[in-house]
């Protein structure tokens, strides 16, 4: 299984490299393959991709894309926004967050399966 749970992640890595959406792919891996319980998966998920993001990270920073100012704007607005959310996680039923992830990953492909390419 530890063969099949690295090349989830590989397929997953390369996905989200290419902006496709491998964290939502990630996420239904481990809840209907390892059977892993929903929160933990997104969990799980979370960690695996701050990992990966520390070389993205240095590649920009080495080729001068990233705009210091406005990243920790971003930076700042994002770790108020991780207190709001375990705050509201903290209110809601593990149905709830199940169903309401459903959605957004029924939308988020519907988005991309319907946007008109420019």
């Amino acid at each position: 299984m530890a063969l099949l749970d690295f090349l989830a992640a590989i397929f997953a890595a390369a996905l989200a490299g290419m902006g496709v959406g491998g964290g939502g792919l990630f996420v239904i891996y481990l809840t209907l393959v390892r059977g892993a319980e929903q929160l933990a998966a997104q969990g799980i998920n979370l960690c695996f991709f701050l990992a990966l993001c520390v070389p993205s990270l240095a590649v920009h920073f080495a080729k001068r894309k990233i705009r210091l100012p406005i990243a920790l704007l971003f930076g700042l607005s994002g770790v108020f926004g991780t207190f709001l959310g375990a705050y509201l996680l903290s209110l809601a039923t593990p149905v709830l967050l199940r169903k309401a992830f459903g959605w957004l990953l029924l939308a988020s492909g519907a988005l991309a399966l319907f946007k008109k390419k420019k």
